[in-house]
Parts: C-alpha cells; sequence; structure tokens
C-alpha cells in the first residue's frame, strides 16, 4: 500500500512543479527548460503549433487547453 502512497506522492509533486512553471511562464518571467536550459516560451491559440509552453529544442512541451476570448 506504501508504493501507492509514494507514487501519488510523487505524482502531486510533478503536477505542483508544472503548475507553477506554466504560471510563472504566462506571468512573463523568463524560465529555461530544466533540460537543455534554452528558454521557454508560450504558444497562444491561433499560432502555428498547439497553445501550451516549449522549448526551443522540445524538451519541455506543456500542451494547454486555451482559446480566444469571444
Amino acid at each position: 500500500m506504501s508504493d501507492f502512497k509514494e507514487l501519488n506522492k510523487r505524482s502531486a509533486n510533478a503536477y505542483a512543479q508544472q503548475r507553477n512553471l506554466i504560471k510563472q511562464v504566462l506571468a512573463g518571467k523568463a524560465k529555461q527548460c530544466e533540460h537543455c536550459k534554452q528558454p521557454l516560451f508560450v504558444v497562444l491559440p491561433g499560432q502555428e503549433k498547439a497553445p501550451g509552453v516549449y522549448c526551443t529544442k522540445g524538451c519541455t512541451s506543456i500542451e494547454l487547453e486555451l482559446s480566444l476570448p469571444k
């Protein structure tokens, strides 16, 4: 049973880290990919890729469900 608790704990921590990273990037703070150290950028709806947060090399690829206001 403790294996499931550990897995849930790690999943919750990973989710919280990713959520905080997304918040910071969307707030305009300069953040880097933890793997390649390239800057992260935001793609908004209507651009060439799916909306989300990415690095230029593709190590970080976080697709978001975003839509333009009507």
